[in-house]
């Protein structure tokens, strides 16, 4: 063995074997050059191959359960199923936090058996978009779909050929400056000058933190709605951020003078003597019912809105289009500067055709058709149904969740 070697299992006595051959391998294609480790290495997660089309694959896994199968599925029977359909590469905990988050429960039947179910407001929220969507195609109404995603300036595909000479692709340790992205479209294609793409330093996860109601509420003001052509139909879905309430009433954080304050201008009686228990008791008696700026904004211009039900983002195309763009973005992304990456994002979207687009929005027909067969929706049956949406983060991170597709996964029609 050479020196150099005895100095290196000397160095990293206390180091694992797997450490000192991934070690070894970085300096192999490297030709002899190590990248110094970062001070912080985020946890990767346990699932790394789930994405939004994952979660929808699940749905409907648990749904041939019992409609196909006639077998109540179990946290294994299912972790079986989806570890041969989507490569779910999870424990059978990881599967119960996903299903969890994504709207089921454990619901007593009759016979003292646990079914998996779906929650019935989730399911009540569904049947109602499915109508009135349907009402509204129906009816001429232009169709017009929005959403925010994100791109990192290091973003690139997971994988490149590399070999004798070649490097291929390398992944930076840093992410870089993050790129915001707020666009709409139709099934004629995205709307005119509709594109934000706006960039900030924030290292959260979550880009839903680099969104607020205020550049939300601007674009729509600014970008959107000037560039639709004629009364629309707007579907979204149900971010923080696209609902801020604009008649809130006052919660048991409010003082009592400003409770007061509310009843009064809401024409609601109540005696001096009350006390702040009791005020509350008359706001939760006589509040109306949500208005959400966002709406509220769009409906000034004729608009309507339609909110897309939670974990549904199989219902929005806009999603297909973030992944065709991304991997458009991400193809040419070698070695740009930030400026230079920009540019880029503008003219990926540039490339996105109205066929490209009318082929998504005819996928999530099909889609909301399945739905329909499968929950026995008749369009003539326009449910009344009114939920609120309010303004809790469980709800939104599900409903923006990234896509990472090809189009050979789908059928479309044309």
């Amino acid at each position: 063995m050479r020196p150099c070697n005895h100095i290196l299992l000397f160095c990293f006595a206390e180091v694992s074997v797997s450490t000192l051959k991934r070690i070894k391998y970085e300096g192999k294609i490297n030709n002899n050059v190590w990248n110094t480790p970062g001070k912080k290495r985020p946890d990767k997660p346990t699932v790394s191959n789930l994405d939004t089309f994952d979660i929808d694959a699940i749905r409907n896994k648990i749904t041939e359960f019992y409609t196909v199968k006639k077998e109540v599925p179990t946290l294994r029977s299912l972790l079986a199923e989806l570890r041969t359909s989507i490569n779910f590469l999870g424990c059978k905990e990881t599967l119960r936090r996903i299903l969890i988050a994504n709207g089921y429960e454990f619901q007593k039947i009759q016979n003292d058996r646990y079914v998996l179910m779906e929650r019935y407001d989730i399911a009540a929220w569904r049947h109602r978009f499915l109508r009135e969507i349907a009402e509204k195609r129906a009816a001429g109404k232009q169709i017009v779909y929005l959403d925010e995603t994100y791109v990192h300036k290091n973003y690139k595909p997971k994988k490149s050929w590399r070999g004798p000479g070649t490097s291929g692709a390398v992944e930076s340790i840093s992410s870089g400056k993050r790129h915001i992205i707020v666009h709409a479209g139709h099934e004629n294609g995205f709307v005119p000058n509709a594109l934000l793409v706006y960039s900030t330093k924030s290292k959260l996860a979550d880009y839903h933190h680099d969104m607020n109601a205020s550049n939300f509420n601007k674009w729509l003001e600014e970008k959107l709605i000037p560039n639709l052509d004629k009364p629309s139909v707007v579907v979204m879905d149900n971010a923080s951020y696209h609902s801020v309430v604009k008649n809130k009433a006052p919660t048991t954080q409010t003082n009592k003078p400003q409770i007061k304050e509310w009843l009064t201008a809401n024409n609601i009686h109540y005696e001096k003597y009350h006390k702040k228990d009791e005020l509350l008791v008359l706001v939760d008696k006589y509040k109306p019912e949500p208005v959400y700026e966002a709406d509220y904004i769009l409906q000034q211009h004729g608009h309507e809105v339609l909110r897309l039900p939670p974990y549904h983002c199989d219902l929005n195309p806009i999603e297909l289009i973030w992944s065709q763009a991304k991997r458009k973005i991400a193809k040419k992304n070698i070695g740009l500067s930030a400026q230079d990456t920009e540019k880029l994002i503008h003219d990926s979207f540039a490339s996105i055709t109205a066929d490209d687009w009318k082929k998504m929005t005819n996928h999530v027909i099909n889609v909301e058709n399945q739905y329909k067969d499968r929950d026995n929706i008749k369009e003539d049956m326009i449910d009344k149904f009114i939920i609120s949406v309010g303004s809790s983060s469980s709800t939104t991170s599900e409903d923006s969740m990234e896509v990472e597709i090809l189009e050979s996964d789908f059928n479309y029609s044309s």
